[in-house]
């Protein structure tokens, strides 16, 4: 038991590293081609935050892992939504972008919608599941978000990038293409062991408590690769840039339910059980509260008295699902 948890803690190292390796290898390869700062940050940086629930849910996927492929892709959001950004607010107030609550939010509750509907519409034999050709149509829709993230933001004047992420990523720009390579590998190799000592040894405690792989999915799973979103939200909190970090959860929200589950289905078809309708349902209004708390003044800033209000709803939530 000691052993599995150790792994666990050491899986979750090697996840966060590898993927703060990897960031660093392909922003510099942004930088030699001359992207903008603006693509790095909508495309390197978001993409570069979800990379550790990317390569649990292959690993899970060739293993036959479904409960935890779609259980740690739903647990992801909504410890996104309620503890990242409520950790947040407590270091600094966090303001909203009309476009977050306008545009982003809804969309995500679209991607929780389509979800709904996918693994409700396949039964194979006596069970619900997300096909190869379903997980294709989350695929496309990931790739139709990203488009239109950045369409939306090429069409404004004044982009407010988060500078400090950005800050952050030029002042450890790598200049030699080998050490851009070895970056590049070690990122990889970090990601992938990474994964396979959280996934194998979450299933082992799993067993020996008798908890279910949606369980440990939801919950020990989704808070450790929700790490990158955790470290990238307070140090954007603490130099008052929540605008990208805001950008960046909800993307990775959609990201997660799009791209992991879509991912996931075209290795392996996802079985998809009645629990997980009831866990989008609770997204949906985790989702729709963040929301209301967001607009509940002139300013949309969620302040730390809200901040502890979510941090508690997620932990009543743990505890509900314990």
């Amino acid at each position: 038991m000691l052993f599995e948890i150790i792994f666990i803690i050491v899986g979750f190292v090697f996840l966060v590293k590898g993927a703060d390796l990897l960031v660093k290898a392909a922003t510099s390869i942004a930088k030699k081609f001359g992207l903008s700062e603006m693509l790095i940050g909508l495309t390197i940086v978001a993409i570069g935050t979800s990379l550790p629930e990317i390569f649990i849910t292959i690993t899970s996927s060739l293993e036959g892992h479904s409960d935890l492929i779609i259980g740690n892709a739903i647990g992801s959001c909504i410890c996104n939504f309620l503890f990242v950004i409520g950790i947040s607010a407590l270091v600094r107030p966090v303001k909203f972008d009309r476009r977050i609550i306008k545009r982003h939010l809804p969309i995500s509750i679209v991607a929780m919608v389509l979800i709904l509907f996918l693994g409700n519409t396949t039964k194979l034999g006596e069970t619900h599941i997300i096909d190869r050709w379903q997980g294709i149509i989350l695929i496309f829709a990931t790739i139709a978000y990203i488009i239109y993230t950045i369409y939306e933001e090429k069409k404004l004047k004044n982009k407010q990038m988060d500078d400090e992420i950005i800050k952050d990523v030029e002042s450890k720009e790598i200049k030699s293409i080998l050490l851009i390579i070895v970056y590049f590998i070690l990122g990889i190799l970090g990601l992938k062991f990474g994964s396979d000592f959280v996934v194998d040894n979450s299933i082992l405690i799993a067993g020996r408590f008798g908890l279910s792989e949606r369980f440990i999915g939801m919950t020990i799973v989704a808070i450790g690769t929700a790490l990158p979103e955790i470290i990238t939200g307070i140090i954007s909190a603490r130099r008052n840039e929540t605008d990208l970090l805001l950008g960046n959860i909800t993307g990775s929200n959609i990201l997660n339910l799009c791209l992991l589950i879509g991912l996931g289905a075209i290795i392996n078809p996802l079985r998809f059980t009645t629990d997980f309708n009831v866990s989008i349902l609770i997204l949906i209004v985790v989702t729709v509260l963040l929301q209301f708390i967001a607009t509940l003044n002139k300013n949309n800033e969620l302040d730390r008295k809200k901040g502890i209000v979510l941090i508690i709803v997620y932990i009543i939530y743990i505890l509900c699902m314990i």
